[in-house]
This record gives structure tokens, sequence and C-alpha cells, in this order.
């Protein structure tokens, strides 16, 4: 049996390591998103009436019923809805503010086996089904109503859901996004 401190030291160590595993080579995954670099919108986008979203997988412009939750995506939002077509003109936009969050999709609670007493040890509740997204505050002194960009992860169980890499996001916006 191993002395409390040895113990305590080596499970100290064995964690740390684990933590460092998660910075893969030093650099910030986010970087290409820091405050004050820039996006260029390549192109005018057509905002649907009564909406105030267009969304982009794949580098293309989609409407929303057209998503495939199970890919990464993202959207461009105006602050105004407006029962008319609106065009958002290509731009420059500068980036300001960072959020990440969660998107639960559906949840029905904890799946029940009939007569599963023996069994239900077996089967864990893997939460509710979520988009893991960051939020993109994005600032053009032409365009004040532009809000910001949203770029989501594939749906996923909720401890598998993970952020969008930067190759996931620049995979959906194509050349109509571009970050400088």
């Amino acid at each position: 049996m191993l002395p409390p401190r040895i113990f305590t030291l080596a499970l100290l160590t064995l964690l740390a390591a684990c933590g460092q595993s998660a910075v893969r080579n030093g650099k910030d995954p986010l970087a290409f998103l820091a405050p004050g670099s820039e996006i260029q919108l390549t192109r005018n986008l057509d905002i649907p009436a009564g909406e105030t979203r267009v969304f982009f997988q794949r580098g293309k412009t989609i409407p929303k019923q057209e998503l495939d939750y199970y890919h990464p995506s993202c959207d461009l939002e105006v602050w105004e809805l407006r029962q008319q077509v609106r065009t958002v003109s290509r731009d420059l936009f500068v980036i300001g503010r960072l959020t990440t969050g969660r998107d639960p999709v559906v949840h029905m609670g904890a799946t029940k086996l009939a007569d599963s007493a023996p069994l239900s040890g077996l089967f864990e509740d893997r939460g509710p089904s979520v988009h893991h997204y960051l939020r993109v505050e994005l600032h053009s002194a032409t365009q004040p109503d532009v809000m910001r960009l949203t770029c989501r992860g594939a749906w996923d169980d909720y401890y598998d859901a993970r952020l969008p890499s930067e190759k996931e996001i620049k995979l959906a916006l194509g050349d109509i996004m571009v970050f400088l």
C-alpha cells in the first residue's frame, strides 16, 4: 500500500498530465477569432422575409429547413426583423466579443426499459442532444444592423458534443466569409 503523500502526489501528477494534453501544440484554437481581427463578407447575402438569419453549410447559403444538424454550420444574424427580403452587402467586419454555449435540441428524459432492473446499470443517461456554438459579435461602420456570426458543431450527445474547429467553420462558410 502506498503512503498517503505518495498516493496524493501520484494522483496530482496524473491529473496535471491529463490537463496538459488538451493543449496539443500550444496554439489557441480560437486565435483566428481574436477580438479586433477581421472577416470579409465576399458577396451580397439576402436574408429572407420574416427572418433575421442566413445559414451556411458546406460553403453554401441554405434555408434553415435544409440544415443537416449532424454537420457544422454557421449563420449571419441581423438585429431587426423585417417582413421583406433584405440584403447584407459585401463588407469588412471587425470581430468583437466571442462567447460559447450549447443549444439543447431535444431532451426526453432518461430512457427507461420495461423490467430492466438487472440491466439498469448498463444504460447511462447520455443527456440531451446539443450543439456547442461560438458566437462572434461583428461590427461594421456601414452596416450596424449586422449583429453576429454563430457557428455550431455537429449535433451530438451532451457529453460528446464539441465546439466547431477552425477548419469546420471555414468549411461551413466556404468563400462566402473569409477570415483575414
